[in-house]
């Protein structure tokens, strides 16, 4: 019990404190760039996001009530904003924001608790030192899921992503595809409803706002969105049904700016999924001249569902992502190519980014390897041309 509860504040220690590595066998040898401070740059990143995310919840929820005129609500979010005086107003920011934090925090501090379990009863029996990258999985795997979604349904997805997407390969570094979004394929898989059923993304009970992504693969393009006075920039901004930090493209895009600025994440690999969004597209509207998704403006691919979040903050995971430059823009096109096709291509699982990136994860050590097989390949005929000479 007591090595347990060590484990645990150690735990928390690398949560909030990223300090230099200090390797046994070497213990005057420290690595400013270890495994946590690289994840915490993430995390950084995506809270412009974040912040919007809340607002637009909040917001969404507050225009549901507005709907049905509700005047009393049940729960415990409702008392604390009533007895805070904060209500429902729609229209205030800081009444959405505090509201959409109402429904985030205790979601995100569900599956930080259960992935810390899993954590230490790995580490105590494998009597290892705790591993790094907790706090950035169970953060994205927050910012992924709706709502509304069932508390022990997330902790059931955030198992499955710890143990299954991370910890029986050994822990950081070592996975094959991003531990988020293998728990979040898990639970769609397991219960479609989930993402996709009806009253997802706006927990008001009896209320049904389909996301414009819906909207655009199931009624018709972008005629129903106007009809709903959704438009490109609201859209942008982050004015839409959707989960806590994918509703944002604007928030996103900020982030994406701060992770290539920091080093972290790859611009060649986020080019590389605009381009295939918009090959993928092209050809698609060729091949299938009657499909509404192979239609659209490519630019409004990057602003329905969560292909941004998706883009910028799971598929340039350092660790399940291609090591070489033209690597990454090999994989940023398969990316951006397969979310096309993926929406395009489904009657039932509209979100295709998820799927695109697992799928273009497993690819990537066969990119990394055929790049390198191409450039020893043109290294040895350069020699063998130089030794002709």
């Amino acid at each position: 019990m007591r090595i347990a509860w060590r484990k645990f504040a150690l735990l928390a220690e690398r949560f909030f404190w990223s300090s230099p590595v200090v390797t046994r066998s070497a213990p005057h040898i420290r690595d400013a760039a270890n495994v946590q401070r690289l994840w915490n740059y993430f995390v950084l990143a995506s809270l412009p996001a974040w912040l919007i995310g809340l607002w637009s919840v909040g917001n969404q929820t507050n225009l549901a009530i507005a709907d049905f005129q509700l005047t009393q609500l049940p729960g415990w979010r409702a008392w604390l904003l009533e007895r805070s005086g904060l209500g429902f107003d729609a229209f205030s920011p800081l009444a959405c924001f505090a509201h959409g934090l109402l429904y985030f925090l205790p979601l995100f501090l569900c599956v930080l608790f259960v992935g810390a379990c899993w954590e230490v009863l790995f580490a105590t029996v494998r009597k290892r030192r705790l591993d790094e990258g907790l706090l950035a999985i169970a953060w994205f795997f927050a910012l992924l899921m709706p709502a509304g979604v069932p508390l022990h349904l997330a902790a059931l997805g955030m198992s499955f992503a710890i143990v299954v997407g991370k910890l029986i390969y050994g822990g950081s570094g070592r996975y094959l595809v991003n531990p988020a979004l293998l728990g979040l394929a898990f639970l769609v898989f397991s219960w479609p409803g989930l993402l996709f059923g009806p009253g997802t993304w706006v927990p008001v009970a009896g209320y049904d706002q389909p996301s414009v992504l819906e909207l655009v693969a199931t009624e018709g393009g972008l005629s129903v969105v106007a009809a709903v006075d959704y438009g490109f920039w609201q859209l942008f901004l982050g004015d839409r049904p959707g989960a806590f930090g994918t509703v944002s493209t604007l928030g996103i895009a900020l982030g994406a700016l701060f992770l290539v600025r920091a080093g972290v994440a790859s611009w060649r690999l986020i080019i590389g999924g605009l381009i295939g969004v918009a090959v993928g597209g092209l050809a698609g509207a060729a091949l299938f001249p009657g499909n509404v998704v192979f239609t659209l403006p490519w630019h409004w691919q990057l602003v329905l569902g969560g292909f941004a979040f998706g883009l910028v903050f799971l598929a340039t995971d350092p660790v399940a992502g291609p090591m070489t430059d033209k690597g990454r823009w090999g994989f940023g096109l398969l990316v951006g190519g397969l979310t096309v096709v993926f929406r395009g291509g489904s009657d039932a699982y509209y979100e295709a980014v998820m799927f695109a990136i697992l799928l273009a994860s497993l690819f990537a050590p066969l990119i990394d390897f055929v790049v390198k097989e191409a450039n020893i390949r043109r290294r040895r005929r350069r020699l063998r041309d130089a030794l002709n000479e």
